[in-house]
C-alpha cells in the first residue's frame, strides 16, 4: 500500500479507521445482472464492458474533483473539524478508499470515466482523498465511531496492514453456534462493573488518581504489548465532544486482554434478595470469573470471564447446577435479528457464510437469532441475502426485565392453577361432609397430596437443595421445604399406620401441606404481577418505535425499524415516533421530547439538530439521516445507565443481605424451641398424649417456618432502586448508581461550575483588542486554536467565523483549566486566560477584567497579540434552583477557572455567596476535598473535562449533559447526569429522600410482620395462631406492602420547592 501514514496539520499521525475497505475488494463482476452480494443495491455499467460495479465500489470509485475537501467536510461536520482526532481516522480511511480505488482504475481500462483522480509525475496516488471519497467516509464512518470500537484494532482483525503502528493482527473471531440467546443489553462492554467510576471515590479518598487522559485511549498505553499501537499513543484519542444521545463507554475496557470476555445472562427464577445473593454466590465461586452483578428484581446477573479457564457455555451450566435457575446468555456487542424458520431452513440459517454475521443460535424451534457487525452489513441487506424458505421478522422484542418477568408471571398462573386443582378436592373431603368412606379419602388425598408436592420440586425442593449441595447455603425456600415435608411425611406415617389398623391419635393432615403450597405459590404470583408492573411502567425500552419510513432514491418506504441500517435517510411524519436517534437534514417541527428529559415545552428542530429516538414529532414532517441503529440508540443507553444502577449494592442492601443471611438459622433454632416448648407443654401442662403432643408441636413448628418471610426485608432496597431510577430517567435525571440514590439526601453543600452550568454555554464577543500585532495576522493565529469544544473557544470561533485567514499552527495541544498552546514559525502561541499567559497585570487586560468580561488572551512567545472579551448568559432556571436548594438548608458555592471579577459578577445575579475564582481543575478537587474534610456531604456540578477530577471527588458528582461543552471523561465520572438543566439537582436530593423514606418503611414492616407472624404461628399468644395450612399467606401479606410502597413513587410528585 502507497500510503502508510497521513500527518494532519499538527505534525499528529492520523490512523485508519475502516473497516469497510473490504468492501472495496469485492470482485468485479463481467455480468449483466446485478451483483449477487447487493441484492439490494443499483448497479452501474462503465462504458461498453458492460461490467456490473457494486454500488460500494462504485462510490469508491466516483469523485468529485471540484469540491474543496476540507470545505465540503466542514459544511457537512462541523463538529469533526478543523482536524479533530476523529476526523483524521476518518479522512485517513476515505485516502486507503480512494488509493483502492485507484487500484481498481489499473485493472479496468475504462474506469477513468467514473473516477477522475490526479496523480503526480511519477504515477503515484497522493496523499489525501479526493472530496467525494471524503464525503463517503464521513457519512458511513461517524456512525461507525458510535459503535465505541478501537479503530486500528478493527482494522487488524479483518487482516488489513495497520496504517499507525507494526502490531500485528489479532485472530479472526470465530463464528460458532450458540445454544440460546436473548435480548441483548445496549453493549457488553459498555455496562461492565469497571466502566463505573461511582465506586473508587469515597469520603476517604483524598486525592484523586489519574483521571483518564488521551493515553487511556482504545488502544493501551504506551508500550502496552496487548495493544494494536505501540508507541506513544495519545495522538489516536477520540473526540472529546460528545452529544447528549452518544453511548457513554470506558474505551480503555474495551481493549481488555483476549481471555477476558465480559458475559451478560437473563436468569429465571430469581424471586427474592435470597435467590440474587446465591446467584451471586455461585458465579463467584466458579474458577476465573469475576466482577459479578446480579439484580433479581430485573432477572439478571453479569460477569467476567477468564476464558482460558472456562467458557460461558461451561459457566452457564455450572451456575444453573448450583442454583436450579434457568441461564440464558444475552448476546452483547453486534447487532442481531430474530428470523422466523423451521426445520431445515432454521439449521442453514445457523451457518450463513455472509460478510458481516458473526454467529447465529436458535432461540426455539421456529426463531433464529443472527448477530452481525452493522458496520460490515446492513439489516435489510443481510435479511435480502438470506435463503429462501423464511417466513420473515420474529415478533419484536421487549424489554428483557419485562418479557423475563411477564414469562415467570405465566408460569407462575399454571403452577398455581395446578396446584390448586388439586388442593380443593383434598381441603372438601378434609373440612366437608364425610361422604367418602376414611380409608378411600386419606388413599385419594395421598395421590393429590403427592401431585402437590411434584409441583413443588422446582420452585422449592430444586433450588433449595441446589444451593445447600453446591453452595453450603441454607436459603429461604429450605424453610418451605423443611414445612410442607415435615407435614407432608407425618401425613403419610399417620397414613402408613391407618392403613396396617393402627392409627394414631392424630390423623393424616394432607390439606397442610397441599395448601401451604398452594397458597406460598399464589403469594409468588401476585408478588410477580406487583413487579412486572411496577418494572413496565418505569421500563425505558418500551419507547422504542417499531416501523420506519425510509426515504430511497426520493421514495418512501415503510420497512420494520429492526431494518433500519447506517446511511438510511428516514422521514417522520407529523404525530409518529422517531425511530430512532438522527440528524436532520430537510424540515423542521417541534418535537416532544417528554418521555426522556421530562420537559414538557416541545423542543423545535431544525437542519443539523439531533432527533432522539422514542420521542414524539409535531405538526411538520422531518427528514433526518441516521445517526445510531435501533437497540444502541439513546433509549438503550439511559435504560442501561437506569440498569446499572439497580444492578449496583448501596450500604443498606449490604446490611439488608446481612441480616437475611441469619433470618433462616434463627427462624429453624426458633421452630427447634417452639416443638420442645409444645412437647413440655403437652405432657405436662395439657397432660396430652405422647402422639398428640408431638402431632400438636409439628403443626406448631410448620406454621412458624412456613409463615416466615425474609422476601420483604430483601425486596426493601431493590424495588425501591428499580421504580426511582425509571421515575427519574422519564425525568431526564439518569442516576448511575444506587449508592447516590442513597446518599444524595445527605448532601449540604452544592459546589458548582460557572461556564455551562450556571451560565448558558454559549458565550459572546462584547469587545477585542489588538496589540503590537496587525489585526489580520492576530486573528489567523487565534483561529487555529479556538477548535475545542471549551465555551470560550466555542464563542470566539463563532465571532471569528467569517473571518478570512488562517494560519498554520502545529503541535497543538490543549492544558484544560488554562488554554491552548501551538508552534507559529517556531514561536510559542498561546490562547487562555490572563492568569496562564501571563497577562493579567497588563492595563489593558485589567480594565477588561474591572468591566466582569471572561477573557481569552492570546500570546505570542508571552507577548500578548489580541484579547476577546465574552460575557454570557444566566441559565433561566439558574436563580430559581439556588433559591430552591437555599430554601433547603443548603449551601451554595461557585467554584470556576473564570477571572474574578467575571465569577463574582454571575455569583451576585444568582445569590451565591461563596465564590472561589481562577482554579485549576486539581484546585477545585481540593476545595471539594476541603469542604469533605469539614465534614460536609458535597455534590459537584460541572459540564467539562476540566471538571471531572471535582466531579469524581464530591459525594455526589453531577454533570450537566445538555451543555455542548459536555465532555465524556466527566459523564463517565459523574454519578448522576442531567439531561435538560439544572432543575434535576433539587429532584435528585428529593427523590433521594422520598426512595429512603420508603426503604426505611419496607425495613419496619418486615421486622413487625415476621416478629408477629412468628409469635402467632408458633403459638406464644395461646388462644390466637395461625394454622399451618394457611401460613403459606405470608408470602403475600409480607411482600405486596413493599412492592406497593415502591410503586407509590409513580404516581407520587416529586416536590422540589
Amino acid at each position: 500500500m502507497a500510503m502508510n501514514m497521513l500527518t494532519s496539520t499538527a505534525g499528529l499521525p492520523m490512523f485508519m479507521l475502516t473497516t469497510a475497505t473490504d468492501m472495496i475488494m469485492t470482485p468485479l463482476r463481467a455480468s449483466t445482472t446485478t451483483h449477487p452480494t447487493m441484492p439490494l443495491a443499483r448497479s452501474m455499467r462503465i462504458a461498453s464492458m458492460k461490467l456490473i460495479v457494486p454500488p460500494r465500489v462504485k462510490s469508491a470509485m466516483m469523485m468529485l474533483a471540484a469540491i474543496p475537501k476540507m470545505t465540503a467536510v466542514q459544511q457537512r461536520w462541523p463538529a469533526a473539524t478543523p482536524m479533530t482526532n476523529t476526523a483524521t481516522c476518518i479522512i485517513a480511511a476515505a485516502a486507503i478508499e480512494c488509493e483502492k480505488a485507484c487500484e481498481i482504475e489499473g485493472e479496468i481500462p475504462d474506469a477513468h470515466l467514473v473516477h477522475r483522480h490526479n496523480h503526480d509525475a511519477s504515477g503515484r496516488h497522493p496523499a489525501t482523498a479526493c472530496g467525494d471519497h471524503l464525503a463517503q467516509a464521513f457519512d458511513q464512518y461517524t456512525a461507525y465511531l458510535e459503535s465505541a470500537r478501537c479503530i486500528c484494532r478493527s482494522v487488524l482483525e479483518r487482516g488489513w496492514g495497520s496504517t499507525c503502528c507494526s502490531a500485528q493482527p489479532k485472530k479472526k473471531p470465530i463464528r460458532k453456534r450458540t445454544p440460546g440467546g436473548a435480548t441483548s443489553f445496549t453493549s457488553a462492554h459498555a455496562h461492565h462493573p469497571s466502566h463505573h467510576h461511582h465506586g473508587l471515590k469515597r469520603r476517604n479518598k483524598k486525592q484523586l488518581v489519574r483521571v483518564a487522559s488521551d493515553k487511556d485511549s482504545c488502544c493501551g498505553d504506551v508500550g502496552d504489548g496487548d495493544s494494536c499501537c505501540g508507541g506513544d499513543h495519545a495522538d489516536h484519542a477520540h473526540d472529546e465532544k460528545l452529544s447528549a444521545n452518544t453511548r457513554i463507554v470506558n474505551f480503555r475496557d474495551l481493549e481488555k486482554a483476549d481471555g477476558l470476555e465480559h458475559l451478560a445472562l437473563h436468569v429465571e427464577g430469581m424471586t427474592c434478595s435470597g435467590c440474587g445473593n446465591k446467584m451471586d454466590k455461585s458465579l463467584r465461586t466458579i474458577p476465573g470469573v469475576s466482577n459479578v452483578r446480579v439484580n433479581f428484581v430485573m432477572g439478571q446477573a453479569e460477569c467476567s470471564i477468564d476464558t482460558s479457564m472456562m467458557g460461558p457455555d461451561e459457566v452457564i451450566k455450572t451456575a444453573e447446577r448450583a442454583t436450579g435457575f434457568k441461564c440464558t446468555k444475552l448476546s452483547s456487542d453486534d447487532q442481531a435479528i430474530d428470523i422466523l424458520a423451521a426445520g431445515s431452513v432454521a439449521k442453514g440459517l445457523l451457518d450463513l457464510d455472509i460478510p458481516g454475521v458473526t454467529d447465529a443460535s436458535l432461540l426455539n424451534k421456529k426463531t433464529v437469532r443472527i448477530n452481525y457487525d452493522p458496520t460490515i452489513v446492513g439489516a435489510r441487506e443481510l435479511y435480502s441475502r438470506l435463503p429462501s424458505g423464511i417466513e420473515g421478522l420474529a415478533p419484536p422484542r421487549d424489554d428483557p426485565s419485562v418479557s423475563s418477568g411477564r414469562k415467570r408471571l405465566y408460569d407462575q398462573l399454571i403452577k398455581t392453577l395446578l396446584a390448586a386443582a388439586f388442593t380443593i378436592p383434598v381441603l372438601v373431603m378434609a373440612w366437608g361432609d364425610d361422604v367418602v368412606q376414611e380409608p378411600t379419602k386419606a388413599i385419594i388425598s395421598l395421590c393429590l397430596a403427592t401431585v402437590v408436592q411434584m409441583i413443588a420440586i422446582p420452585d422449592f425442593y430444586r433450588p433449595a437443595l441446589s444451593s445447600l449441595i453446591y453452595n453450603g447455603v441454607v436459603e429461604m425456600d429450605m424453610l418451605v421445604v423443611i414445612s410442607i415435608t415435615a407435614a407432608y411425611v407425618y401425613s403419610v406415617v399417620a397414613f402408613g399406620f391407618r392403613m396396617v389398623g393402627q392409627p394414631l391419635e392424630t390423623a393424616e393432615f394432607f390439606e397442610t401441606s397441599t395448601l401451604l403450597i398452594t397458597l406460598v405459590i399464589l403469594g409468588r404470583l401476585v408478588a410477580a404481577f406487583a413487579r412486572v408492573r411496577a418494572v413496565q411502567a418505569v421500563s425505558l425500552r418500551s419507547l422504542q418505535a417499531s416501523s420506519a419510513v425510509v426515504v430511497e432514491n426520493g421514495q418512501d418506504k415503510d420497512i420494520d425499524a429492526r431494518l433500519l441500517q447506517y446511511g438510511d435517510k428516514f422521514k417522520v411524519a407529523p404525530h409518529t415516533a422517531v425511530p430512532t436517534d438522527g440528524i436532520v437534514i430537510t424540515g423542521s417541527s417541534d418535537v416532544d421530547e417528554s418521555m426522556l428529559t421530562g420537559e414538557s415545552v416541545p423542543v423545535f428542530k431544525k437542519e443539523g439538530d439531533e432527533v432522539i429516538a422514542g420521542t414524539v414529532n409535531g405538526t411538520g414532517t422531518i427528514v433526518a439521516r441516521l445517526a445510531r441503529l435501533p437497540g444502541k440508540n439513546t433509549v438503550t443507553d439511559i435504560a442501561q445507565l437506569v440498569e446499572d444502577a439497580a444492578n449496583s449494592k448501596p450500604p443498606m442492601q449490604d446490611a439488608a443481605d446481612r441480616v437475611a443471611s441469619w433470618f433462616v438459622p434463627i427462624v429453624t433454632t426458633i421452630s427447634i424451641l417452639v416443638i420442645i416448648v409444645w412437647v413440655v407443654v403437652g405432657l405436662k401442662i395439657r397432660k396430652y398424649s405422647g402422639g398428640q403432643t408431638v402431632s400438636n408441636a409439628i403443626t406448631y413448628a410448620v406454621a412458624t417456618l412456613a409463615v416466615s418471610c425474609p422476601c420483604a426485608l430483601g425486596l426493601a432496597v431493590p424495588m425501591v432502586l428499580v421504580v426511582a431510577g425509571g421515575v427519574a430517567a422519564r425525568s431526564g435525571v439518569i442516576i448511575k448508581s444506587a449508592e447516590c440514590t442513597e446518599r444524595a439526601r445527605k448532601v449540604t453543600d452544592v459546589v458548582f461550575d460557572k461556564t455551562g452550568t450556571i451560565t448558558e454555554t454559549d458565550l459572546d464577543v462584547m469587545t477585542t483588542e489588538f496589540f503590537d500585532c496587525e489585526e489580520n495576522s492576530a486573528i489567523a493565529m487565534t483561529k487555529p486554536l479556538v477548535g475545542n469544544n471549551h465555551p470560550v473557544s466555542l464563542g470566539v470561533a463563532k465571532y471569528l467565523k467569517n473571518r478570512p485567514g488562517s494560519a498554520t499552527v502545529t503541535d497543538i495541544h490543549v492544558i484544560p483549566g488554562s488554554g491552548v498552546e501551538g508552534v507559529f514559525e517556531g514561536d510559542v502561541i498561546r490562547a487562555g486566560n490572563p492568569k496562564w499567559t501571563g497577562t493579567d497585570s497588563d492595563p489593558i487586560v485589567k480594565n477588561l477584567q474591572s468591566q466582569g468580561l471572561t477573557l481569552l488572551v492570546i500570546t505570542r512567545n508571552s507577548k500578548p497579540i489580541a484579547a476577546y472579551g465574552l460575557r454570557t448568559r444566566l441559565r433561566e432556571e439558574s436563580t430559581k434552583v439556588i433559591q430552591k436548594l437555599t430554601r433547603r438548608g443548603i449551601t451554595v458555592h461557585i467554584v470556576s477557572g473564570d477571572l474574578q471579577q467575571a465569577v463574582e459578577s454571575v455569583a451576585s445575579q444568582v445569590g451565591i455567596a461563596n465564590v472561589a475564582a481562577q482554579r485549576t481543575p486539581s484546585e477545585k478537587r481540593d476545595y471539594v476535598a476541603a469542604l469533605m474534610e469539614q465534614g460536609k456531604n458535597v455534590m459537584f456540578v460541572g459540564d467539562g473535562t476540566n471538571d471531572a477530577v471535582a466531579v469524581t471527588q464530591a459525594d455526589v458528582g453531577v454533570q450537566i449533559a445538555s451543555a455542548l461543552s459536555a465532555s465524556e471523561v466527566t459523564r463517565g465520572a459523574a454519578d448522576v447526569v442531567l439531561l435538560k438543566g439544572l432543575e434535576g439537582i433539587p429532584f435528585v436530593i428529593e427523590i433521594s429522600r422520598v426512595s429512603f423514606r420508603r426503604m426505611v418503611f419496607n425495613f419496619v414492616w418486615s421486622a413487625v410482620y415476621n416478629v408477629l407472624a412468628i409469635l402467632l404461628a408458633s403459638g406464644a399468644l395461646v388462644k390466637v395462631r395461625i394454622e399451618p395450612a394457611y401460613a403459606g399467606l405470608g408470602e403475600i401479606v409480607s411482600v405486596l406492602p413493599v412492592i406497593f410502597a415502591a410503586s407509590t413513587m409513580l404516581m407520587a410528585k416529586i416536590k422540589t420547592d
